[in-house]
C-alpha cells in the first residue's frame, strides 16, 4: 500500500461525510422524531380527505409559486427573457432540491446556462450576486415582519420587546444595505463591522475569525450598482412574491387540513424561521429540518398536532413534486436546445 492511498481514502471519506451525515439526520427526524409528535396515519388522514375546493386551492397556490420564480432572474440580469428565466431556476432548483449538498451543482448549472446564452461574464455575476443577496435579505427580513406583528398584537411583555428588538434589526439591516450602496468607503466600513461582529460570535464555539468582508463588499457593489440603481424596486417586488407565493402553497395547506387557532402572521413566522433554518442546514434542500421547525412552530401557535403534521407533510411533498416535475422538463428543454446552439468558445 503506497502512502497516497490512505490520503485518498481520507479525501474520499470526507467527501462523502457531509451527504452521509445529511442522509442521517433526514431519517432520524422522520423515523424517530415526527412520530413522537403524531402518526402517520391519522396525518396521512387529514391531508388526504381534502375537498375538490382545497385541492384547487393548492392547484392555483403551486402554480402562482412556479410561474414567479423567473422574474426575479429577469430584474437581475438584464436582456433574460421570461422563458429562458424559467429553464434558468426550475433547472437549477432541481439540482439543489434532490442533490445532497446540492447548492453547489445549483450554482454551476446557473453559471453554465448563463453563459451558454452568451451574457458578459459582468451580468453573470451581477445577477448571481443580486438574486442570492436579495433572497438572503427576504429570508432575514420576512421572519423579522412576522416576528413584529406577532409581538405588537400579544399582551405578553416578553413577546412584545422580542418584537421591538425585531423591528430594529429589520430597520438596521434595510438601512445598512441603503449605506453600502451610496458609496464604497461606507460599503468597506459596513463589511468590516459585519465581520468583527461574527468573528466574535464564532469565537464562542471555537471557530476561525471572518476577515475579508469589507473588500468583498465592495466588489460586489461596484458589480451591481449599475443594475440595482436601475431595477432595485423591481427586483424586490419579484422576489417577495415569488417568496409569498410560495408561503400561499403553506396557507393552502392549513386550510384544506383544518389547522385552527392559528393566525396569518403566526404562520407566517413559523414558516419563514423554518425555511431560515433549513437554508443553512447540511440535507438536501432542508429536508427535514423545515418539517421540524414548521411543525413545532405551528404547534406552538396552537395547532392540533396530527393536522399540522399533516399540513407541513403535504407542503412539503405539494412543492417538492412540482420541483421534479416543472425541473426535469425544463432540464431537458435546455439541454435539446444547448446541443442544437452554436458553439460558443467563451462558454467553454
Amino acid at each position: 500500500m503506497t502512502a497516497s492511498q490512505p490520503s485518498g481514502a481520507r479525501r474520499l471519506a470526507r467527501r462523502f461525510a457531509g451527504p452521509a451525515i445529511g442522509i442521517a439526520i433526514v431519517v432520524a427526524i422522520f423515523v424517530a422524531v415526527i412520530p413522537k409528535i403524531a402518526s402517520y396515519q391519522s396525518a396521512w388522514q387529514y391531508a388526504t380527505n381534502l375537498a375538490a375546493g382545497d385541492w384547487a386551492l393548492i392547484a392555483v397556490s403551486i402554480t402562482a409559486n412556479v410561474v414567479t420564480s423567473g422574474p426575479p432572474w429577469m430584474a437581475a440580469v438584464p436582456g433574460l427573457g421570461y422563458r429562458r428565466s424559467m429553464l434558468l431556476t426550475q433547472t437549477s432548483t432541481l439540482m439543489t432540491t434532490v442533490l445532497p449538498l446540492g447548492e453547489a451543482v445549483g450554482f454551476a448549472t446557473q453559471v453554465t446556462m448563463l453563459r451558454r446564452w452568451r451574457f458578459s461574464p459582468h451580468a453573470l455575476t451581477a445577477g448571481l450576486v443580486l438574486v442570492a443577496t436579495w433572497n438572503q435579505v427576504a429570508n432575514i427580513l420576512i421572519p423579522l415582519v412576522a416576528l413584529v406583528a406577532v409581538g405588537s398584537g400579544d399582551t405578553d411583555p416578553l413577546l412584545r420587546t422580542i418584537a421591538v428588538i425585531a423591528g430594529l434589526v429589520v430597520f438596521a439591516v434595510i438601512g445598512a444595505v441603503a449605506v453600502m450602496l451610496r458609496n464604497e468607503r461606507e460599503a468597506r466600513q459596513i463589511g468590516d463591522l459585519a465581520a468583527r461582529v461574527v468573528s466574535r460570535l464564532l469565537s464562542f464555539i471555537h471557530r476561525p475569525p471572518r476577515t475579508g468582508w469589507g473588500e468583498r463588499l465592495v466588489t460586489m457593489r461596484s458589480e451591481t450598482i449599475d443594475v440595482v440603481s436601475r431595477r432595485w424596486h423591481l427586483l424586490t417586488v419579484a422576489t417577495l412574491l415569488n417568496q409569498l407565493t410560495l408561503f400561499g402553497v403553506l396557507l393552502a395547506c392549513i386550510h384544506a387540513t383544518g389547522i385552527a387557532g392559528v393566525s396569518f402572521w403566526e404562520a407566517l413566522a413559523a414558516w419563514s424561521f423554518a425555511r431560515l433554518i433549513g437554508s443553512i442546514a447540511i440535507t438536501p434542500g432542508g429536508l427535514g429540518i423545515q418539517e421540524l421547525g414548521l411543525t413545532g412552530g405551528l404547534i406552538a401557535f396552537g395547532g392540533a398536532n396530527d393536522r399540522v403534521v399533516a399540513a407541513a407533510l403535504l407542503y412539503r411533498v405539494l412543492t417538492f413534486i412540482p420541483t421534479v416535475v416543472v425541473g426535469s422538463a425544463c432540464a431537458l428543454i435546455w439541454r435539446r436546445e444547448d446541443r442544437h446552439a452554436p458553439a460558443d468558445p467563451a462558454a467553454a
